[in-house]
């Protein structure tokens, strides 16, 4: 039996996923991305090989339930919801710190 790599005390029903690599310039880079239907947020764990270093709920003010998560080749991240007028949102992540 092997420990979970991160729990939550409340399931936020994950729906898709996505990891975001191979965009250094992003402050995203090294994440996943975990969109929820029940938490009504986007997700994003913060990584280091397979160690979660930290957690950030992102459009916690859309309440909308989050369907799935797509990563572009041009770095942006897709997001889609569910409902009957669900919508597409493209979102840029933040530039990495220097």
């Amino acid at each position: 039996m092997e420990r979970p790599y991160h729990v939550w005390a409340q399931s936020p029903a994950l729906s898709g996923l996505a990891f975001y690599t191979g965009h250094p310039q992003s402050a995203w880079s090294d994440s996943l991305l975990l969109g929820a239907l029940a938490g009504q947020r986007l997700i994003r764990l913060r990584l280091d090989g397979e160690r979660i270093l930290g957690e950030e709920r992102l459009l916690t003010g859309l309440h909308r339930r989050i369907r799935d998560v797509r990563v572009g080749d041009d770095g942006r991240v897709y997001v889609l919801t569910d409902a009957a007028d669900g919508c597409l949102l493209r979102l840029t992540p933040p530039a990495a710190s220097k």
